[in-house]
């Protein structure tokens, strides 16, 4: 059971029919919604935008604007961005005249216009042009620079497979361009659909903002090359909605659900409060990766860290990093961890709330047997990571409801060993991250999907980090298994965001984005 804010991904029909209960034909009600998106869609892409530059003095916005909802919503948003920054300019290219558009279209071109008549320009409609004709246009207003921004509004959920000549053309020029920095799309890449069709090339996006409902494309695999990075939106649509309703459909994790970490320590509080993570990880030439786990670790908040490490890194280890009790392992003679370990590690499980094992530890068959003889002596949460992500490992384990898995994608395949995750998660009845762009966090009855997180996290070292974030949690107690993991999750990607937004997605190292935590914990963005 997660008592996190969540709310359910659904498919394009679903969030059709349930906007149209939502709404229940209340016009106010939809502008007002739709204000509150297309602010939240400008505010998001403004800061986005960082991960790639600092934002110029005098930006430039193109809005593609189709007749429904998804242009009303892309209109309004460059109404607030050209708000937000006096000195930008906008260029809207409309596919029809806006008398073709729906009322709530037509009333967001007309708001616009009146705001800042000054500073947009709009250009003739797509509808009817011929390639040479668009071709042209585009050359033109590209010719003296391109654009910092493009907010793709034409489709939404409703979009059809098949795009129309013009349409297709458009799109592809849009694709095929270098004059844009960044690409956002509004619900959908323009193009997308819940029908798995090549007959057209959708928008590619670099964010797709899914704006208060995530319709069941985006986590479709084969789409993944046009979304970009996803951001969860949410405009309050489950607010009231009885939990039962979307019980057997997959949810997203609300970025609300950070401040469920954030309160004040009682003032006679004490170390052992806060739990003791016991740690178990690094050989010889992976010692980086059970640093890195441990620093995590204590910078998420644990309370006491015990690390059993390689005898040989001890001196280094407790130089660099004091505040971690390091214990010095027997090596085998390669630079693993040895089995004759075992009886030392004993000395240390029964004071532990939580165990982290498996960053750094390698390939040996020795080191992996230590992993295995440790976790049948544990009953309390586990967390295996990198090579102790093992069927040798995992299989000889008889419970197995307190574990919990970090694997990349490489990792699962040799984890499931051409199983399906839903029929492994059967047998195991434990916790599955599926890390990637896009996290999910997996259980025999469950699939949440988590937006947050940048490509600054594409390093080695972001999952060791990862492990110890979710460790220090698990040992902190107070929450269960499942929101730990999820809140671990969710604030490693937040933290990267925030890493990303201030120094870009390029010059950084993984260990920054520890850095970056405590920003991410004080701060709604």
């Amino acid at each position: 059971m997660m008592s996190l804010p969540a709310d359910p991904i659904l498919s394009p029909a679903e969030a059709l029919a349930y906007e149209k209960e939502f709404f229940n034909g209340d016009e106010d009600l939809q502008w007002e919604v739709m204000t509150k998106a297309g602010e939240v869609v400008a505010d998001s892409a403004l800061r986005d935008m960082r991960e790639l530059r600092t934002i110029p003095h005098r930006p430039r916005l193109i809005v593609l604007a189709g007749k429904g909802h998804n242009g009303a919503d892309a209109l309004i948003a460059a109404r607030r961005f050209l708000r937000t920054i006096p000195t930008a300019r906008a260029v809207i290219w409309p596919f029809e005249p806006k008398e073709n558009c729906r009322p709530l279209t037509q009333r967001a071109f007309e708001e616009l216009i009146e705001f800042a008549s000054k500073r947009v320009e709009i250009l003739p409609v797509v509808k009817g042009s011929n390639s040479e004709e668009l071709n042209s246009r585009w050359d033109e207003i590209t010719n003296d620079r391109g654009f910092d921004l493009l907010l793709d509004g034409i489709l939404g959920m409703q979009g059809k497979p098949g795009l129309k000549d013009e349409l297709a053309e458009w799109i592809r020029i849009i694709n095929q361009s270098d004059r844009i920095s960044v690409r956002v799309s509004i619900d959908l890449p323009s193009g997308v659909t819940d029908i798995e069709s090549e007959a057209d090339e959708p928008i590619r996006a670099d964010f797709t903002y899914c704006t208060g409902i995530v319709k069941t494309p985006v986590i479709r695999e084969d789409q993944q090359l046009w979304l970009g990075r996803l951001r969860y939106l949410d405009l309050g649509f489950f607010e009231s909605s009885p939990e039962g309703d979307f019980a057997d459909c997959p949810k997203i994790l609300r970025s609300s659900a950070l401040p469920v970490l954030r309160k004040l320590r009682p003032v006679h509080s004490d170390k052992r409060d806060y739990g003791h993570l016991l740690g178990i990880a690094g050989s010889r030439e992976l010692g980086g990766a059970a640093m890195m786990c441990a620093r995590a670790a204590l910078r998420s908040g644990v309370g006491l860290l015990t690390f059993c490490i390689p005898e040989s890194l001890h001196p280094s280890f407790v130089a660099f990093c004091p505040e971690a009790m390091w214990v010095p392992l027997p090596e085998t003679p390669n630079g693993g961890l040895a089995l004759e370990g075992l009886g030392k590690v004993r000395q240390f499980l029964d004071r532990a709330d939580a165990l982290v094992m498996g960053p750094g530890i390698g390939i040996e068959e020795e080191s992996h047997a230590l992993i295995r003889e440790v976790a049948k002596l544990f009953s309390r949460p586990i967390l295996l990571d990198a090579d102790a992500l093992r069927s040798q490992i995992v299989e000889p384990l008889k419970d197995r409801g307190n574990l919990v898995f970090t694997p990349h994608s490489g990792e699962l395949e040799r984890l499931l060993r051409k199983q399906t995750v839903e029929s492994y998660l059967s047998e195991l009845a434990g916790i599955l991250v599926k890390k990637g762009p896009h996290p999910q966090i997996l259980t025999n009855a469950s699939k949440l999907h988590l937006f947050s997180g940048s490509a600054v996290l594409a390093r080695g070292g972001s999952g060791d980090l990862l492990s110890g974030i979710i460790g220090s949690l698990l040992a902190r107690g107070g929450l269960t298994l499942v929101e730990s993991v999820a809140l671990g999750v969710l604030w490693h990607g937040r933290a990267a965001e925030a890493l990303a937004r201030q120094n870009g997605q390029e010059a950084v190292t993984a260990m920054q984005v520890l850095d970056f935590l405590s920003f991410a914990l004080r701060n709604d963005f």
